[in-house]
């Protein structure tokens, strides 16, 4: 859901049933202001999570400074999860990729500040976003990540076997 989007348009951009729970409101845009008023628009509105696209490498979204485009940008991450996080008080869980492209992979970097912002999870698309989806996901990048930060990391990427998935 676009955080623009819901902040300017509310129930007519985003309805939440009743029985649609647990139900987890995954919001992308690029500022801290406005994620967190999106965020807390759809804690109201009965989310009982929110995730922050970090990761999407879709042009439209990363044109806008959204999605993999804030993998750029570590200080404005940590900005945005501050504000995310002091406004809501369901789990905020953020997807990510492993950087821009093969000269900055800092996934690492992102899992730190997420998890010292008090982020509860993290997933992870260990592709750049260069890459796109072409490529192998680098499963090695989810197993240094989960070493180094101890709250749960989800992994993402090439999962496509029930033995794939036991290897992951």
């Amino acid at each position: 859901v676009s955080a623009e989007g819901l902040v300017r348009k509310g129930e007519a951009f985003l309805k939440i049933k009743k029985d649609e729970h647990p139900i987890s409101v995954q919001l992308f845009g690029s500022d801290p202001e406005v994620l967190a008023e999106a965020a807390g628009m759809a804690e109201a509105m009965g989310a009982d999570a929110i995730d922050l696209n970090m990761g999407c490498p879709a042009k439209q979204i990363v044109m806008t400074g959204a999605g993999a485009d804030l993998m750029r940008f570590p200080e404005k991450v940590k900005g945005i999860l501050i504000k995310v996080r002091k406004k809501v008080k369901t789990p905020v869980t953020i997807k990510i990729r492993s950087g821009w492209d093969e000269k900055h992979i800092n996934a690492l970097e992102i899992s730190k500040i997420a998890e010292d912002c008090g982020i509860d999870a993290i997933s992870i698309h260990p592709r750049t976003r260069e890459q796109g989806f072409r490529g192998r996901a680098d499963w090695n990048l989810i197993r240094e990540v989960k070493k180094t930060v101890h709250i749960p990391i989800i992994g993402n990427g090439d999962a496509t076997t029930p033995s794939f998935i036991k290897k992951m």
